[in-house]
C-alpha cells in the first residue's frame, strides 16, 4: 500500500514536471469566458399568472437567454379550488389564460427549474371582512385537500415547493383569512402557519422524501414589529414545533429608496442571544447584515441554507437616487441589480436569488425589471456560471459596520481565471481610486457592467504592475475585470485548487462528473493538441487522487 501511494505521487510529479515544460512553449490564446449554467439566480414573479399561455413561450425564452434556470410561480388555492374538492388547473383569468400542465412543459423546454409557490386561502369557506375570517380548524383540513390535490398532479414535475410567501405579512393573512376581499389585512399567526406548514410538507415528502419545502419568503421592512420581525416570527415557528418540517428558509429584504449598501431602520430591536425584542429602539442594518442574522439564527437552531425569493427596487424608490445623481430610474436599477446579487451569491449559506419582477404584477405594480437591468442580470449569467466565489477584498469594506468606506471589491475565479466586480456606494458618477491588490496575470479587460458587449474587443485593456496591483477609478456604475491570457500553470492549478474545495464542499461521490465538465471545458477547440494531452493526463490524475482519497478513508 505504502509503495502504490509513493509511486503514485511520484507520477503526479511528474505531471507537474511535464506541465512545467510544455508551459514554455505554448503561447496562451486570448479567448472570451465560457457560458455555463449558473444555479442561484431565479425569477420570482409568477410569470405564467402575468402573461397567461400565450406569452408564456416568449417569457420563458427570454429567461433561458438571460442564463436564468429558476422562476416561482404560484398555484393560488382561492382559483384553482373554486367549489370544495373540484380544481380547475386550466382556466381564464380576466385577459390571460392558464394552464399549469402548459405552464410546467414549457418550463421544461426552457431548462427552468420551477418552485411552487402554494399560496392564499379557500374562496368557498364562509367569511365576511373584516368581521368574521375562514374558521380555522376548516382552513387546516380543506388546506390539506388542496396540497395534496396539487401535489398528486404534478408532484412528478416539481420538486421544489414554497409555502405561503411572506408568512409574517398582514397582507398575506388578509388573502389566507378572507381569500375574496384582494384588499383584506389580518394579524400574522406564526402557530398556524406553522400547522400550514407541517400539514404542506408531510403531504409533500409522502410523494417525495427528496423534495424541498421552502418556508415563504419572511418580509422584512421599516414596518416590522416585535410579532412580524422575521428573526421573531422564525422562532415563534420554532416554538410551535415546526423547525423540522421545512429545509429552506426565504427571505424578501426590500430595501426601499435605499442603494443595497445602506444601513436603514429595520424595525424594533431584537437580541439574538436572548430572543427578546424593544420595540421602544429601532435597529438598523445593511441587506447582507440582515441576512447574515437570519443565518446566524438558522445556525444556532439546526443550519438551514437561504433564498432570497423577492428581492427588487419599485420604480418610486429608484427616483430619488436617479433625481439626485441626474441618471435615469433605468440605470440605478441596473447598479442595484449588480450590488445586490454579487454580496449574496458570494454569502455562505445563501444559494439562490430570485428577482422580482420580469413582468408587471396587477397586485403589486412598479416593480418591472428595467433594460439596463436585464443586461447587467444577463451578464451575471453570462460569466459567473460555473464560478467560484472567492469573497470580498476591499478590506475596509466588509458589510460589517456602517462605518465601513464603501469601496466593494467581489471576486470570483472561472477556467483558471479571476472575473472582479467593483463599486462604490455612494457618490454617484463621480471617480473614486481603488486598488487591487494581488492579482495573477499581467492583463485585464474593463467592462461595464450593463454593457451588451463582453467580447474581448468591447473591453478596454488594463496592464497589471510589477507588483501585481492596480489602479483604476470606480464610481456607483459597477464595472467588471476579466483575466486575459492566463499562462497554463496558473490556469490548471487554479482549477485544481477549485476543484478540490468543490470536493470538499459536496459529496465525494459526485468529483466524477465534476472532472468530466472541467476536462470538458479544457478540451475546447480552441486549445491546440499538446494542451489537450496535458488536460487527459491531469484527467487520469484526478482519477487516482479520488481513488487514493477512497483507499484512506477506508
Amino acid at each position: 500500500m505504502g509503495i502504490r501511494f509513493s509511486f503514485f505521487w511520484i507520477k503526479i510529479v511528474g505531471v507537474v514536471i511535464i506541465l512545467l515544460m510544455l508551459s514554455a512553449f505554448i503561447k496562451p490564446k486570448e479567448k472570451e469566458i465560457g457560458q455555463a449554467k449558473l444555479d442561484s439566480i431565479g425569477m420570482g414573479s409568477s410569470i405564467h399568472l402575468r402573461v397567461g399561455t400565450d406569452g408564456l413561450p416568449g417569457a420563458y425564452q427570454q429567461l433561458e437567454e438571460m442564463n436564468v434556470h429558476w422562476v416561482r410561480e404560484e398555484i393560488p388555492w382561492r382559483e384553482v379550488e373554486q367549489t370544495p374538492g373540484q380544481y380547475q388547473w386550466y382556466y381564464s383569468n380576466g385577459n390571460t389564460y392558464r394552464d399549469f400542465h402548459f405552464m410546467l412543459e414549457e418550463a421544461e423546454k426552457h431548462d427552468l427549474e420551477v418552485v411552487a409557490v402554494l399560496s392564499t386561502g379557500p374562496a368557498y369557506l364562509p367569511h365576511v371582512y373584516p368581521d368574521q375570517s375562514v374558521d380555522v380548524d376548516l382552513l387546516v383540513e380543506n388546506w390539506k385537500n388542496y396540497v395534496q390535490a396539487v401535489v398528486d398532479r404534478f408532484g412528478d414535475q416539481i420538486d421544489y415547493w414554497e409555502i405561503i410567501p411572506q408568512s409574517n405579512n398582514s397582507d398575506t393573512w388578509g388573502n389566507v383569512m378572507f381569500p375574496t376581499n384582494l384588499d383584506a389585512n389580518s394579524q400574522p399567526n406564526p402557530f398556524l402557519f406553522a400547522r400550514l406548514l407541517t400539514t404542506a410538507e408531510k403531504v409533500i415528502k409522502k410523494h417525495n422524501s427528496k423534495d424541498t419545502v421552502i418556508l415563504g419568503g419572511l418580509f422584512s421592512s421599516p414596518a416590522n414589529t416585535c410579532e412580524t420581525a422575521p428573526i421573531m416570527f422564525l422562532n415563534e415557528i420554532k416554538n410551535a414545533g415546526a423547525w423540522k418540517h421545512f429545509d429552506v428558509i426565504a427571505a424578501n429584504p426590500y430595501w426601499e429608496n435605499n442603494p443595497p449598501e445602506a444601513w436603514m431602520p429595520r424595525g424594533p430591536e431584537v437580541d439574538l442571544e436572548t430572543l427578546s425584542c424593544d420595540s421602544s429602539s429601532t435597529s438598523s442594518s445593511n441587506l447582507v447584515d440582515e441576512i447574515r442574522t437570519i443565518r446566524d439564527f438558522a445556525n444556532q437552531n439546526g443550519k438551514k441554507p437561504i433564498w432570497i425569493t423577492e428581492i427588487g427596487w419599485h420604480e418610486d424608490w429608484l427616483s430619488y437616487p436617479a433625481a439626485q445623481h441626474l441618471i435615469t430610474t433605468d440605470q440605478v436599477e441596473a447598479n442595484y441589480v449588480v450590488r445586490s446579487i454579487i454580496p449574496l451569491i458570494s454569502e455562505d449559506k445563501v444559494e439562490k436569488i430570485f428577482w422580482y419582477s420580469l413582468y408587471e404584477d396587477p397586485e403589486n405594480s412598479g416593480f418591472v425589471l428595467g433594460s439596463e437591468g436585464q443586461q447587467a442580470l444577463r451578464n451575471i449569467g453570462r460569466l459567473l456560471g460555473g464560478a467560484r466565489s472567492l469573497g470580498q477584498f476591499q478590506q475596509l469594506s466588509s458589510y460589517a459596520t456602517p462605518q465601513d468606506l464603501g469601496i466593494y471589491e467581489f471576486r470570483f475565479r472561472k477556467e483558471g481565471r479571476l472575473i472582479i466586480y467593483a463599486w462604490t456606494a455612494s457618490g454617484g458618477e463621480s471617480p473614486f481610486p481603488i486598488t487591487f491588490n494581488d492579482l495573477p496575470g499581467k492583463n485585464y479587460r474593463a467592462y461595464a457592467a450593463n454593457t451588451q458587449d463582453l467580447s474581448i474587443e468591447g473591453g478596454m485593456e488594463l496592464t497589471v504592475s510589477s507588483d501585481q496591483s492596480l489602479t483604476i477609478y470606480v464610481n456607483e456604475f459597477p464595472v467588471i475585470l476579466i483575466q486575459q491570457n492566463p499562462n497554463l500553470i496558473s490556469s490548471l492549478t487554479h482549477r485544481m485548487d477549485d476543484g478540490l474545495e468543490k470536493l470538499v464542499n459536496k459529496q465525494k461521490g459526485r468529483i466524477d462528473s465534476w472532472v468530466n465538465t472541467q476536462i470538458s471545458k479544457l478540451g475546447e477547440k480552441a486549445l491546440d493538441w499538446a494542451e489537450e494531452e496535458v488536460y487527459n493526463l491531469l484527467n487520469r490524475s484526478f482519477d487516482r487522487i479520488e481513488e487514493n482519497m477512497s483507499l484512506g478513508n477506508n
